[in-house]
């Protein structure tokens, strides 16, 4: 079945909508097709991954249209009351809608693994509210804040004194921890905060930090785009790198009008190239859909 493209106003202001559940999800394709016709049928825009680990949601429309798609989501009782993280932006940031059956919602474990220990089953990492994290940096607490995104990402911005590990995948994390545990870059013993865009890197990522053996690990409760939200981008330096049309957003969740790079996928400021030297990975590419 082609994908479907609506066309919107770009004058109006639209309603941006992200978010993920990690539940149990059977006859998959039967639901990518009621999906697919559902949210056809609210007139929304953007990517919708699904697996049998759950859903990872991006979506645009009108005001109208998303709550027309939250009513359809709430069809389900497996999605009932799914959160989704709301921002508005004068662009519409897709082009097509798409539902997508995949292995994992976000690519993180080998094949042979990802069914040892369904997510819906693994105890996730305590959620901390970017509050309580703008509390411990503004007291400069002794904590350890872990980037788990992609570098090129970190391009984009971090906070002051993260820690990111030069990732090109999130499928490198394990190994890439590994390394910084016998590096004695990340301490053991130290609290550590982990951080993504949305928070579903560190459903996966958290865990698996104390399943290595940190003492305290936490996740930042709905990522940094609800830390820009809530606490105005403290001690962020730099703008936020997203998966859509808009490419990377400043701390007001406002687009930065910056282009992309199709090698590295760096973002890069209008009219400026990027330098990099990096040769194109189609692979990672095609995955960088939504991650």
């Amino acid at each position: 079945m082609p994908e479907e493209s609506t066309q919107t106003s770009q004058s109006t202001e639209h309603v941006n909508v992200s978010g993920y559940r990690f539940v149990k999800i059977d006859d998959l394709l039967t639901l990518q097709a009621d999906m697919r016709e559902g949210l056809k049928a609210a007139g929304v825009l953007g990517t919708i991954l699904l697996a049998e680990e759950g859903i990872n949601v991006a979506l645009a429309g009108t005001a109208e249209q998303i709550s027309d798609a939250r009513a359809w989501f709430d069809t389900r009782p497996e999605l009932k009351d799914l959160w989704l993280k709301e921002s508005y932006s004068q662009m519409l940031p897709f082009a097509k809608l798409k539902v997508r059956v995949r292995p994992e919602i976000i690519t993180f474990l080998p094949p042979e693994k990802r069914n040892e220990t369904p997510p819906w089953e693994v105890h996730e990492a305590p959620a901390m509210p970017p509050e309580q994290l703008l509390q411990h940096l503004q007291n400069r607490d002794d904590i350890t804040l872990l980037d788990t995104r992609n570098k090129y990402e970190v391009a984009s911005g971090t906070f002051e004194g993260a820690t990111h590990l030069d990732i090109s995948h999130f499928r490198d994390f394990p190994e890439a921890v590994a390394s910084a545990i016998e590096s004695g870059e990340l301490d053991l013993k130290k609290p550590v905060v982990t951080f993504c865009t949305g928070g579903i890197r560190c459903e996966k990522a958290a865990p698996y930090l104390m399943e290595q053996g940190f003492n305290e690990v936490y996740q930042i409760e709905g990522g940094i785009i609800n830390y820009f939200e809530k606490c105005d981008g403290k001690h962020w330096d730099g703008d936020c790198f997203v998966f859509d049309d808009r490419i990377e957003v400043n701390t007001k969740l406002e687009p930065t009008d910056v282009t992309i790079c199709r090698t590295c996928h760096t973002a890069v400021a209008p009219g400026e190239f990027c330098v990099c030297e990096t040769p194109g990975d189609y692979e990672t590419l095609r995955a960088l859909e939504m991650v």
